[in-house]
């Protein structure tokens, strides 16, 4: 959750500072309350960044070595454990063909985080900014 909360709140903070205030201040002159206003007028114009929030975060988190290899137990292994196990344990070529597929795995998510990047605003999507 340390890890990659900051790398999944960055878009959202973006979007939030791209909201027009207006919008909200027009909710509050209506009577809507603070939980009502967020439901209602900011969730739903700051979910896309939320999602692409969440992309960020599988891209980064799918082939993650550094804290999953700290963290592993038996029956409990990530993707970057498994290949790493494959490497060193003397399957260069099982662990390849993993390596390979999670690849595909991670630039299909980049490419639909690329589309899903054009209907947002700048900095939501990192590469795109």
């Amino acid at each position: 959750l340390v890890r990659f909360l900051p790398l999944a709140l960055r878009p959202v903070q973006a979007a939030c500072a791209a909201l027009d205030p207006t919008v909200e201040e027009a909710a509050r002159a209506l009577g809507a309350g603070p939980l009502r206003r967020l439901v209602t007028v900011v969730a739903p114009l700051v979910a896309p960044a939320a999602a692409a929030g969440g992309l960020l975060v599988f891209l980064t988190a799918f082939n993650e070595l550094t804290v999953s290899i700290l963290l592993w137990s038996q029956g409990r292994e990530t993707l970057g454990v498994v290949v790493y196990a494959l490497e060193e344990g003397g399957s260069p070529t099982l662990g390849a063909a993993l390596g390979v597929i999670a690849i595909l795995v991670v630039l299909a998510a980049m490419l639909a985080a690329g589309t899903l990047g054009r209907r947002l605003p700048p900095g939501v999507v990192p590469w795109r900014s």
